[in-house]
């Protein structure tokens, strides 16, 4: 009996660490192919992507080694436009006023938007005009000015190849570590070592399955998931439960 816990406790810790790793890839896998609209593109150039919103539809294509991403402004959706139908409805504002108080939720969405772009261009053309425009946060130009039907951007292959934060990656490469320390059993009062099998991370957490052991005898051998936290280098400090539903803290160091 003691030797069938003994192996049914390696199978599962290996199952849950194998699904784990598997998981893993597969989210690594999605969040890659969320990032790389412009490689998609760039190996099928005969299609483009269309993306539409209150404002404008724009469509993203790469030709050879340039991108082509062409806005058009929809009609009376520019901020200006907007104020001014605003204007005029406010002549009858008792008749109108669930029109005034949608255009107003458009006008503060639009106003967000602009205030929130770190890239604004203000163009000085004939006759005085000027025309002013934003970089929105897919990185794709928009109007700011009602006096623009249309904006064209060629932009260079090479600068548009995604890549995810730095961050991130560093995130992706340590959570699959080994580790292994000590634990202290809150519930039954003891203590003993513990290994553990990352299954995955964001930022400083990790979620971790464990095997344990009071270094007594068969019986003192139990499986656990934790949470840790790293703290300093490598060294991670966490709570957990046992399927004995026993709480523990546990001191780790990972791999």
């Amino acid at each position: 009996m003691k030797t069938f816990k003994i192996i049914l406790v390696i199978i599962i810790i290996s199952l849950l660490s194998f699904g784990g790793y598997y998981g893993y890839q597969y989210y690594k896998q999605w969040e890659e192919r969320k990032f790389n609209e412009i490689e998609f593109l760039k190996r099928n150039q005969d299609m483009m992507v269309q993306k539409i919103t209150d404002l404008s539809v724009t469509v993203t294509k790469v030709v050879n080694d340039t991108v082509k991403v062409q806005t058009v402004t929809k009609e009376d959706a520019t901020y200006e436009e907007l104020k001014k139908k605003i204007i005029e409805l406010q002549k009858d504002e008792k008749a109108n006023k669930e029109q005034i108080a949608k255009l107003r939720e458009d006008l503060s969405i639009q106003r967000k938007a602009f205030l929130a772009s770190d890239d604004t261009i203000l163009i000085s053309g004939k006759n005085d005009e000027t025309y002013l425009l934003y970089r929105d946060e897919s990185g794709n130009l928009q109007p700011a000015s009602d006096n623009i039907e249309k904006i064209i951007e060629h932009k260079e292959l090479s600068s548009n190849v995604p890549i995810l934060a730095e961050e991130e990656i560093a995130v992706k490469k340590t959570s699959l570590k080994l580790k292994a320390g000590g634990y202290y059993n809150i519930t039954g009062k003891e203590s003993g070592i513990i290994l553990s099998k990352g299954l995955f991370g964001i930022k400083n957490y990790s979620l971790n399955v464990s095997l344990l052991s009071d270094l007594k005898d068969l019986e003192g051998i139990n499986l656990g998931a934790n949470i840790n936290y790293g703290i300093k280098d490598n060294l991670e400090l966490g709570i957990g439960i046992t399927i004995d539903k026993d709480y523990f803290i546990v001191l780790e160091y990972s791999f």
